[in-house]
């Protein structure tokens, strides 16, 4: 099986029948490339970008940790070309007090904020679709941005709070990233009734509506906050270490994986992520069931078609060059500097949630006749 860059093996809470199930899989995907006369045993990543095509090549997948019908599976990287230097999250320089987010102008306005790094040694990482709470209402941030030290932008953002405009004009970290279907719309470029509609749907489905519409605190109502907190629970502390990456299956279907640079910044971003992932695939799905062999072919296909699917450089607001993907039914996006990958996620393009409901026929009188 040289090539295929897979680990497997049992570790605390990950159900052992896994190891064996991942690396049969694994060695079917090896045996049909070979049989191909292909000289690897896993899709080339030629077609992105180089640091992006780089990174690839180097990253490996884990065996999953899994709660009811959520799988995360770790990626780790073979070699130490990680990010170099200093780093913050936006809830790091937030807590620091290095990262001022204002509304822009006197008067505000909705799709844009203003954004500076007043730290003199570190960058400052900002992910597309975290949110900040505050202002005249709470933005999400529409794509990754990197802040150098001492730079200043306009940050684009969209709203998720629809029904208030007022209060100050600085902005702190919710702590919370949208939703994935939120944020598959997001890089789908919806405009912003859309995304209001979507956030609409979200808490209805929560059962978490307010009375200004934000998405913020139907995510840190009660009843959703404690189920987050449960899911939270049940895989944070399973999660090894050299992790850089997670790949997210749901119900047996592989739905999207976030990169990173280096191991800290993933780590700070896992419980958003977590979170994303939960509110959809956990607490609005319902399903209890548990994990089945399937899981483990649906990350190996993600896996291999990510490698596959290609990239190109795209502008950015901050420092560094934009990373897309737009093709395969896949829609991703990131950031680089200096040639060395600080963030990409890539996700299904198509709807995978809300799942369709069952339709339950309450029998007429004419039935009962």
């Amino acid at each position: 099986m040289s090539g295929c860059v897979f680990r497997v093996g049992g570790r605390v809470g990950v159900v052992c029948r896994f190891a064996a199930v991942l690396a049969a899989a694994v060695a079917g995907l090896c045996t049909a490339a070979c049989a191909q006369g292909q000289t690897t045993n896993l899709a080339p990543t030629d077609r992105h970008v180089p640091e992006l095509a780089r990174y690839l090549s180097h990253l490996q997948l884990s065996e999953p940790v899994v709660y009811r019908g959520l799988a995360v599976y770790s990626l780790q990287l073979l070699d130490d070309n990680t990010l170099r230097g200093g780093w913050l999250t936006l809830d790091q320089a937030t807590s620091r007090g290095v990262l001022k987010v204002t509304e822009k102008g006197s008067g505000a306005s909705v799709p844009v904020v203003e954004a500076e790094n007043t730290s003199r040694e570190e960058h400052i990482f900002l992910m597309a679709g975290e949110m900040l709470s505050g202002g005249k209402q709470t933005r999400a941030i529409r794509d990754d941005v990197v802040l150098a030290p001492g730079q200043r932008v306009t940050l684009s953002v969209f709203c998720v709070e629809q029904h208030r405009w007022q209060g100050g004009s600085a902005f702190g970290s919710a702590g919370q990233i949208v939703p994935q279907s939120i944020g598959r719309e997001l890089r789908r470029g919806v405009d912003q009734a859309s995304i209001w509609s979507e956030v609409a749907r979200n808490n209805a489905a929560l059962g978490a509506d307010n009375d200004t519409g934000s998405l913020e605190l139907a995510l840190k109502s009660k009843g959703v906050a404690d189920q987050l907190t449960e899911v939270r629970r049940g895989i944070e502390p399973e999660i090894p270490r050299g992790t850089v990456g997670y790949l997210f299956v749901c119900h047996g279907r592989a739905v999207g994986a976030e990169l990173f640079g280096r191991e800290d910044i993933a780590r700070a971003m896992l419980p958003k992520l977590l979170d994303s992932h939960a509110v959809d695939f956990v607490i609005q799905s319902g399903k209890i069931a548990p994990p089945h062999d399937g899981e483990h072919g649906a990350a190996v296909a993600f896996y291999n078609r990510m490698r596959r699917v290609g990239s190109h450089h795209a502008p950015t607001t901050g420092s560094g060059s934009g990373i897309r993907t737009r093709a395969d039914g896949l829609l991703g996006d990131g950031v680089s500097l200096m040639e060395t990958v600080v963030h990409y996620g890539i996700q299904v393009a198509e709807r995978v949630f809300p799942a369709p409901k069952p339709i339950i026929r309450v029998p007429s009188r004419r039935d009962d006749s």
